[in-house]
């Protein structure tokens, strides 16, 4: 059904090499600005979480509004951290990060500013070594989270999953088998549909690629690959599949879906030098732009350097059965590095966004935030297709869509995050045209999607609604 679409569209998308606008967000000549990641909220503003150090170490997020940045405190720790944050429906910023609280101790803090400054709280406070928090938000912005932890008397790290209340952060045991060495990365996504499972996707003790879900009472777990794996960036869409990126031997950057049933997994770039780096990937995926469906074509950003050159960033979308790559930007004399944790996103238009930090002329690092000038699907030609099997509008308080056979439809409607609201309709329609109201009643001001299976073919519409 997929394919059958990406066909019809290929003749209409014009690819051309993406062009950035670029703004230096920090100015700071005495402290070092490094390790950005990015979240959208739900009006598409960017808000970046960065560290700000020289003899103490600053955790601040930088927000977007309108046109202008501004900066808040989230926390002062002891060390740089791993940390992660996402931005609820209302615009309250959930941080959650480690900090050293003994010599030999670390706990795992969760900020928020949802009564006005930022407020942290340790929700880790025991004798155990827990660290490196993945965090998400779940439908009722509860925070979940992916973390390790040590326990005695070997201090073997494991993974675990949690969420926080008010009694602090309750955990259960992914996996025992998590690579130890050194922190390669893993991820937590939430599969959307009937039911919002989350997935993990961490490197094991073997250096291959790993998937956990829940089980009835402990989590299930399945090798992915059998390559030498580091960063998965896992992104879910809104049809229930689960898409990751990877990058294997810090060389070449892999991709893996579940979209046919099964795992199938792609080479999205190995640049065709041996020596070159190409590292810490971070995956974005389309949703619904301009009338076409777009749900589940992966892009994918990272870092590249040569044998003896800096990093740069390098940027790949698949619009057909191909990747297509390029240079975000490439400065031959400065580093352009990356966060621990996604860093690139796709708007609601496809545009892009991403955030870096770089040295200035002085030497010192800030931090830099790119935006496509043009959505990364690329822009309709002069001669759009005349017609299609599917029709599909959104007009008044109505989706309204033509069936070209009788057969089985299914109407489902989403939010801009690309999270199920509700289902519309379903069953067995005529070959006709047809009118189905949408209760709007409980719906908040915002914008929606409207999407429709049937047979082999799927279409999608913009719904926004004004209070």
């Amino acid at each position: 059904m997929r394919k059958t679409l990406l066909i019809l569209l290929a003749g209409v998308l014009v690819l051309t090499a993406a062009e950035w606008d670029i703004e230096q967000i920090t100015d700071e000549a005495d402290l070092w600005s490094t390790d950005p990641i990015l979240v959208l909220d739900a009006q598409w503003h960017p808000h970046i979480l960065f560290t700000q150090w020289n003899e103490m170490v600053h955790l601040r997020v930088a927000i977007r509004d309108t046109e202008s940045w501004f900066i808040r405190d989230v926390a002062e720790i002891l060390d740089m951290s791993y940390y992660s944050f996402e931005v609820d429906d209302n615009g309250n910023t959930f941080v959650a990060f480690t900090d050293m609280v003994g010599e030999n101790n670390a706990d795992i803090f969760l900020a928020t500013d949802s009564t006005g400054d930022f407020v942290s709280v340790n929700v880790t406070d025991d004798p155990l070594f827990q660290a490196v928090p993945v965090m998400k938000l779940d439908e009722e912005d509860v925070p979940r989270m992916l973390y390790a932890e040590a326990n005695a008397p070997d201090d073997t790290m494991r993974l675990f999953y949690g969420w926080v209340d008010e009694e602090g952060l309750h955990g259960e045991l992914v996996a025992e088998n998590m690579y130890q060495e050194d922190y390669l990365g893993y991820d937590l996504v939430y599969e959307q549909g009937s039911t919002v499972k989350p997935h993990a996707f961490y490197i094991g003790d073997d250096y291959y690629l790993w998937h956990a879900t829940p089980g009835e009472l402990v989590w299930t777990l399945e090798s992915l690959n059998e390559l030498s794996s580091e960063w998965p960036s896992a992104v879910a869409d809104p049809l229930g599949s689960i898409h990751v990126a990877y990058d294997v031997g810090a060389n070449e950057i892999h991709y893996i879906t579940n979209m046919s049933g099964t795992w199938q997994d792609e080479l999205v770039s190995d640049l065709g030098v041996p020596e070159a780096v190409n590292e810490r990937p971070s995956l974005a995926l389309e949703t619904v732009y301009g009338g076409y469906l777009g749900i589940g074509n992966p892009h994918v950003v990272w870092m590249h350097a040569d044998l003896v050159g800096p990093y740069d960033l390098y940027y790949a979308r698949r619009p057909e059965d191909s990747w297509l790559e390029e240079p975000v930007f490439v400065t031959p004399e400065k580093d352009e590095l990356t966060g621990y944790g996604h860093y690139f996103a796709l708007d609601v238009e496809g545009y892009g966004h991403l955030v870096y930090y770089a040295e200035d002329e002085n030497y010192v690092t800030q931090i830099f935030y790119a935006k496509s000038k043009e959505p990364l699907i690329g822009g309709i030609t002069e001669n759009p297709p005349q017609s299609t099997p599917l029709s599909l509008k959104v007009r008044g308080g109505a989706v309204c869509f033509s069936l070209p056979q009788t057969g089985l439809i299914r109407l489902d409607l989403y939010d801009a995050a690309g999270r199920r609201v509700t289902c519309i309709a379903s069953g067995i329609y005529a070959a006709d045209e047809h009118s189905i109201p949408i209760n709007s009643t409980d719906l908040s001001a915002g914008v929606y999607f409207v999407h429709l299976e049937a047979a082999d073919y799927t279409s999608s519409a913009k719904l926004v609604i004004i209070r």
